[in-house]
């Protein structure tokens, strides 16, 4: 069964005909997704959401759910929870981004690589008068693979939970009970500290200077990783 996650603009006719081009996939639930903040027009959002689930649920299970339309890197890391929680039910999750914002559909489509998901959009269709009638196309966008990280460098961004204040706490974390007398702890310093460099270049974890120490934190690209591994 197909979870389809549509995200709720102001033409509501667009998304129902979005919505109805889909009618041959096994479609059971539809996830109606509004904008967390209040934003311009965003009330107006709302109650065009809450009025395509009137509509919509004489045949699908519909719910409406929220996102952060601001932040494209956490609206990303939502969806991939959204998606997990979907396909840990059974059902496969498609990503319907006809009516969203751009920084949403990007937002959208960053999560559908990372979790390997459907994602499509529309091609507007237009009256002699250049005003939106319709649709003209139903476009299934190509995913970019994501290349998963090798399990030390995944292990080091989950001990990073929170942050950590020096590599030392870092490396307790991994190894619980080991003492910096022990002759693996140098070891397992310069093995970490190797990794971490690597994960740095690319993006998922920053360290910053605090005193004496160097603390580690996960960026936001990370926490979308982390919510899929």
């Amino acid at each position: 069964m197909i979870t389809q996650v549509v995200f709720v603009g102001l033409h509501k006719e667009k998304l129902i005909e979005s919505i109805r081009a889909l009618r041959e996939e096994p479609v059971g639930k539809i996830i109606l997704m509004v904008g967390e903040q209040e934003l311009p027009a965003e009330a107006k959002v709302r109650e065009l959401a809450e009025e395509l689930k009137k509509e919509l649920e004489t045949v699908y299970d519909v719910e409406i759910s929220k996102i952060d339309k601001k932040n494209t890197l956490r609206a990303a890391k939502q969806l991939v929870e959204l998606i997990r929680e979907e396909t840990e039910k059974g059902n496969e999750v498609l990503l319907n981004a006809s009516g969203s914002l751009r920084n949403v559909s990007i937002a959208a489509y960053i999560a559908a690589c990372i979790t390997n998901s459907r994602i499509i959009t529309s091609i507007p269709k237009y009256d002699d008068k250049e005003n939106e009638v319709g649709i003209e196309e139903i476009l299934e966008i190509p995913l970019i693979p994501v290349m998963l990280l090798p399990k030390e460098q995944i292990q080091i961004i989950q001990a990073i939970d929170g942050g950590v204040d020096s590599l030392d706490e870092l490396i307790q974390r991994l190894n619980p009970g080991i003492g910096k007398s022990d002759a693996k702890f140098m070891k397992e310093r310069s093995r970490i500290s190797h990794h971490l460099s690597k994960l740095e270049d690319m993006g998922f974890v920053k360290r910053k200077k605090v005193g004496r120490n160097v603390r580690i934190e996960r960026t936001a690209i990370a926490e979308i990783i982390n919510a899929i591994i």
